[in-house]
């Protein structure tokens, strides 16, 4: 069961490298997101990005640590244009043709409801993607073109645990 945050991360990574509907990304990592500092991939990347961690009360003398993450999901377009990168939808196809939306219906797939093997606890009424998504397009010049990225906020909440006061 996760309490702190490195065992969550870790099974979101995890997650994401698992799911089949994901078999077409090429990298996933854990890591700060800075443009500057990308990771070196060929068409698609996932950045678990740490945002902010907060203790919260839940119920009486219990605490859990709200984990908040920014998945950046980068879809390099210089292979196929800008309409494929925001919507096609072919995994299979050499280089895989996804675009920035299916990309982003699979990881909420991946991990919508999902307690990643118990190491967070799924709250009734509260949902680890209530939050608005951003879609941008950016000049990357070590990436040899333009990255269509989405920034997807993601917010576990760990396993409760008793408060040491």
């Amino acid at each position: 069961m996760g309490i702190f945050p490195n065992s969550i991360y870790n099974a979101v990574k995890s997650a994401l490298e698992g799911s089949s509907h994901l078999s077409y990304v090429d990298k996933i990592v854990i890591q700060k997101f800075r443009l500057g500092n990308l990771p070196t991939f060929d068409h698609h990347c996932i950045i678990i990005s740490p945002s902010f961690i907060q203790a919260v009360t839940y119920g009486v003398a219990q605490k859990y640590f709200e984990n908040s993450m920014h998945l950046h999901l980068l879809v390099v377009m210089t292979t196929y244009g800008e309409e494929d990168a925001i919507i096609a939808d072919e995994p299979t196809a050499t280089p895989p043709n996804v675009g920035i939306l299916p990309m982003f219906e699979d990881v909420f797939t991946t991990l919508f409801e999902n307690n990643l093997g118990g190491e967070v606890n799924l709250i009734p009424g509260m949902a680890e993607f209530d939050q608005p998504s951003f879609f941008e397009v950016v000049t990357e010049e070590e990436q040899e073109g333009f990255l269509m990225t989405a920034r997807l906020e993601y917010r576990p909440k760990g396993v409760r645990f008793l408060s040491p006061l």
